[in-house]
């Protein structure tokens, strides 16, 4: 078994909604509280975000790993 270690922490809350059951907005969902995420690299101690919304947390989650670079680092976070 190899040793694996943590370099960073991405952490999302996915909101507070409901869907929509009648009226014209059918099927869509309704945030109390939207969703948010942020990224926190332990590398270089550094906080990425909060975004907030659910098309935002998507594609933040989807990239922040290839897109973060610490400073000075001499490998990509992502493997």
């Amino acid at each position: 078994m190899t040793a694996r270690v943590v370099v960073g922490g991405l952490f999302v809350d996915c909101g507070d909604g409901f869907e929509n059951k009648n009226g014209d907005r059918v099927g869509q969902i309704t945030y109390r509280r939207a969703p948010r995420a942020r990224y926190e690299c332990l590398r270089c101690q550094t906080v990425e975000g909060p975004v907030s919304g659910a098309a935002a947390v998507k594609r933040f989650a989807a990239t922040i790993r290839t897109t973060h670079t610490c400073p000075g680092a001499q490998q990509p976070l992502a493997a």
